[in-house]
């Protein structure tokens, strides 16, 4: 949900004195809480909805007061926002927000962040995409995507399949995409993301608007779009004597056993399920495995069996592990009022997970993760880790890049997973073979 980047585009006086203005209300409410005045976007303690108080230091110097070298004026896409945007404070709330977290992220000063201490590593000057209007769920999408070096090759080599049928434009504009990726022109790599998400909202409206939308949501309507074009496309081969593999199957897709067991008579019945991705339920201090076990541990249900018993044991178990493993941590519940609250509880992120299955247990390295900073999941801000094109999981430079939007810098697999430990959301793991 940025709004920082202009990337050339024309600029609107109106709206830039609107957004200043907005930046400078916000700047009044960032004080110490000694100074606040509680509003209706405060809590009792006076902390902003859409800050944690973990987020709130990111704009704080050492008095406690809000640190005057920020800079509180910025500029957005005039595609970024509708025409009558002012009428809406929550928008002009999430942009803000989200241009803060952008600058304060991109600050070459040091700065005390919970998980994000010292100085920024040195800026690299291409593979960053441009924010066409609250886009960072999107652009931080496709950059956990692209470190998926063999799923996207395994589009582009069967681009005579897709190439030339109309249905398949999501494959067309993906791969536009990743042709731009290295590039250092910011209009051009604008042009794809706008056509990138026309194609998406075609069978996913919801994300036709310039709200803040949840990462793993588009990641996975992503996803669920590509496999659904299976069919299409495995008859396309047909015809041109060729055979398509739906990149989806090959590479993330992976099947769950769930075995219940009547806790009366002790009758068994078992059931598979396939899946692209687990979402699993926060472990506070706990690992990425010990998560994974929670998930796959016995939980009891109600079920009327013929014997009459009526209570059951239900398990899961891997069937089968895919060559790239998502991992999605819930960190949103819904509240009393249906507000999307974040769970800011820390995990412990790790590099190497051994995940068991039903076929024995196969080693996984974590690849790129997507992280959330705010409060709220309507607002806030997305960025992206993932490994380094040229390295290798294992290699020993263990270079890393932080995708913010455009802007890049270098960082290390093991820094990630110190830093964004109460951010991570969307984990990507790749199996040894």
């Amino acid at each position: 949900m940025p709004a920082a980047d202009t990337d050339g585009e024309k600029e609107n006086p109106q709206r830039k004195q609107s957004l200043n203005a907005a930046g400078n209300d916000c700047q009044e409410q960032r004080h110490s809480s000694a100074n606040v005045t509680k509003t209706d976007e405060q809590d009792e303690q006076g902390h902003s909805r859409y800050f944690s108080q973990q987020d709130q230091v990111m704009l704080l110097n050492d008095t406690g007061e809000v640190d005057p070298d920020l800079e509180w004026s910025f500029e957005v896409d005039d595609n970024a926002l509708p025409s009558d945007y002012t009428g809406y404070p929550a928008i002009m709330e999430q942009v803000f927000l989200e241009a803060l977290f952008k600058r304060v992220f991109n600050s070459t000063e040091r700065i005390s962040l919970t998980g994000f201490n010292g100085f920024k590593e040195p800026t690299v000057n291409r593979f960053g995409f441009p924010n066409i209007g609250q886009s960072c769920y999107m652009n931080s999408s496709l950059q956990g995507l692209l470190t998926l070096e063999d799923f996207v090759r395994s589009i582009s080599c069967q681009e005579r399949v897709w190439s030339s049928v109309p249905e398949a434009q999501l494959l067309r504009r993906l791969m536009d995409i990743r042709d731009t990726h290295s590039s250092t022109d910011p209009k051009h790599k604008s042009h794809c993301l706008r056509s990138f998400k026309e194609a998406v909202t075609v069978h996913a409206p919801e994300f036709r608007d310039s709200l803040q939308k949840d990462a793993h949501e588009f990641l996975i309507s992503v996803v669920d779009q590509i496999r659904s074009l299976s069919p299409l496309l495995s008859k396309s081969a047909e015809r041109l004597g060729r055979r398509y593999t739906c990149p989806v199957e090959d590479h993330l897709l992976f099947r769950m056993e769930n075995t219940r067991r009547c806790k009366k008579c002790g009758a068994q019945s078992m059931r598979q399920e396939e899946f692209t991705n687990l979402s699993l339920d926060l472990v506070p201090g706990g690992s990425v495995e010990e998560m994974l076990q929670e998930y796959l541990m016995e939980t009891e249900l109600e079920f009327r069996c013929e014997c009459g018993g009526r209570t059951s044991g239900q398990r899961s178990a891997f069937a089968t592990l895919p060559r790239v493993l998502i991992l999605h941590l819930k960190r949103f519940r819904l509240t009393s009022s249906f507000d999307l609250e974040k769970i800011q509880d820390a995990v412990r992120l790790q590099r190497d997970i051994v995940v068991s299955s039903l076929q024995g247990g196969r080693c996984y390295s974590l690849i790129s993760a997507i992280s959330h900073f705010g409060l709220k999941g309507e607002a806030g801000h997305y960025i992206c880790d993932g490994l380094h094109p040229n390295n290798c999981p294992d290699e020993p430079t263990d270079s890393w890049f932080t995708y913010n939007d455009s802007v890049v810098f270098e960082t290390t697999g093991s820094s990630v997973c110190q830093q964004r430990q109460n951010s991570a959301y969307v984990l990507f793991y790749k199996r040894h073979d």
